[in-house]
């Protein structure tokens, strides 16, 4: 064999290889709620569990072919799920203290957990993308909201100086120049700040009266600008008007455990419809604006749909739904079959 046909075999080797390596993510539609004969409105589609579930690009096969793929990235304690409306996810892994980054179009895998000269992150919960691609991570152990820039560097804190002690939830108002709302589970409140770490304001404290929390831990925003808070040893969601004004509750009984048992995080869908991770029932319950149940998904359970301890949940302009199945250690792919 020549020079010239021995560099030309091996491109061509390396395709042949490859050309049997092409997986195609499962997308299971046979599984939905509500189960049949009704017509589903939630499917399950696939399970995430790492940086195996990425396709590499076709440069970037041959790249490993040659050179070896880098280590797998497996998911260990998912929670925080946050979407870039393009091809990432970042998932908050609470076991593996950082953030890890799977880009669905370039088939690359991102972990962070430094912090630069400020060390590194030590219980990232829940994570948040804005506009402008600057990610917030709520750090339970650290007291503090970091925020990474666009390029994903250290760029300040939020919440220094005892202003915070375990924040969860984050949320970002829907403005010119956003708020950013943090839950903070110890001190019973939901705090907001300008996004440059300026604080603004609270409302809430511990106790049981209308307003009040008990270890609230999720919060989301819709577009009319009501704030949904997950009250979670009260068992209920409660919403508020941006000033802090209490609006309504849903999900408790006068006897206490109503529809929910232990809820966590609480996410929007396009159509205004609020969904509410239960980590002791195990589901998903989907609840219109005003807080009347629509419909649950999922139980307990290792199987597609099933969960152990669901965390996070994040839903796309798109309405496909990710939902953090902590135990199991993955990340759930649903989507709502939007009605318009």
């Amino acid at each position: 064999m020549n020079k010239i046909q021995y560099i030309v075999s091996l491109p061509l080797l390396a395709l042949l290889i490859l050309s049997g390596c092409t997986h195609t993510a499962r997308k299971d539609y046979q599984l939905g709620w509500p189960p049949p004969p009704n017509q589903p409105r939630v499917v399950y589609e696939e399970s995430i569990t790492g940086s195996r579930n990425l396709q590499r690009s076709f440069w970037g096969k041959i790249r490993d072919f040659f050179l070896g793929r880098s280590p797998e990235q497996d998911i260990a304690k998912p929670y925080g799920i946050a979407w870039d409306g393009k091809s990432k996810i970042y998932i908050a892994d609470t076991a593996k203290k950082g953030i890890l980054i799977l880009d669905f179009a370039s088939g690359k895998v991102r972990f962070i957990n430094s912090m630069g000269v400020h060390g590194e992150l030590a219980e990232p919960v829940n994570i948040l993308l804005d506009d402008n691609g600057s990610l917030y991570v709520a750090d339970t152990k650290l007291s503090k909201v970091i925020v990474f820039d666009s390029e994903l560097k250290f760029s300040h804190f939020i919440g220094g100086d005892g202003q915070l002690v375990a924040p969860v939830g984050l949320a970002l108002s829907d403005e010119t120049e956003p708020e950013l709302y943090v839950v903070d589970s110890r001190l019973h409140e939901v705090k907001v700040f300008s996004q440059d770490g300026t604080f603004l304001r609270s409302f809430g404290g511990r106790g049981d009266e209308q307003g009040q929390f008990y270890h609230p831990l999720g919060i989301a925003i819709n577009e009319g600008d009501t704030i949904y808070v997950v009250d979670a040893f009260h068992f209920a969601v409660q919403a508020f008007d941006t000033t802090g004004q209490y609006l309504f509750s849903f999900g408790p009984t006068r006897q206490g455990v109503g529809t929910m048992a232990r809820p966590r995080s609480i996410a929007i869908d396009s159509e205004g419809q609020l969904y509410v991770t239960d980590a002791i029932r195990n589901n998903v319950q989907v609840y219109n604006r005003r807080g009347d149940l629509l419909m649950r998904f999922g139980s307990l359970g290792i199987k597609a749909g099933q969960f152990r301890l669901p965390a996070g949940i994040c839903i796309t302009k798109e309405n496909v739904i990710y939902v953090a199945d902590s135990i199991n250690r993955r990340i759930q792919k649903f989507r709502y079959l939007a009605t318009n």
